[in-house]
């Protein structure tokens, strides 16, 4: 969408909106750096690769998103490809699993395939994994159930990088409380404006 609308439609903003972070989706290389470095002039202060919505067309047949997770090689590539074309740091927003891969090891290896092969050192963790069948995007934020241990572990078994959590805050109350348990951010996304 980026590279055929033209960027000035999809990246300008007011410069009061800082800071803001552009988040990217894609599975071709060629197109993740092209959309970096467009994003790079509009400097964003961060860039972040999607690798975690569980729409089917994102997932399904676009595979990406979160269908991103069962390819953490290919996700280091992308992230290594989108840094070499931009300034700003990059991040992943990522779920806990997908489908049947939902262990806490299975999502170990994810973060750590990533951050071992990629500049990424920052990881935005939806503390629950995605169903890409059968259920709607809607019931994939409510059905699976959060596991804020497999978020926790991860500050734990990674000190060097940093983790914010996201899915199921809804007040002040549990972004402080995440906080305080070392949560490097809390990320609050429809809380923030349904209320």
């Amino acid at each position: 969408m980026l590279l055929r609308a033209g960027p000035d439609r999809f990246l300008s903003f007011p410069r009061e909106q800082h800071p803001i972070v552009l988040q990217i989706g894609g599975s071709n290389l060629n197109n993740l750096s092209k959309a970096a470095a467009l994003a790079n002039s509009y400097n964003y202060d961060a860039i972040n690769l999607n690798c975690g919505c569980p729409s089917g067309k994102v997932a399904g047949h676009g595979c990406f998103g979160a269908r991103l997770m069962l390819n953490p090689k290919f996700v280091a590539e992308a992230m290594s490809a989108i840094a070499e074309n931009c300034d700003a740091p990059v991040s992943v927003k990522c779920r806990i699993g997908v489908d049947d891969h939902d262990s806490y090891s299975e999502l170990c290896d994810f973060v750590y395939k990533v951050a071992s092969g990629s500049p990424t050192r920052h990881f935005i963790v939806h503390a629950r994994k995605a169903l890409l069948n059968g259920i709607s995007p809607a019931a994939n934020r409510k059905i699976p159930p959060l596991k804020y241990e497999y978020f926790f572990g991860l500050l734990r078994d990674f000190p060097s990088l940093q983790f914010t959590m996201n899915g199921g805050v809804t007040c002040i109350n549990e972004v402080n409380a995440a906080r305080q348990c070392g949560a490097h951010g809390v990320m609050v996304g429809r809380a923030a404006y349904n209320k």
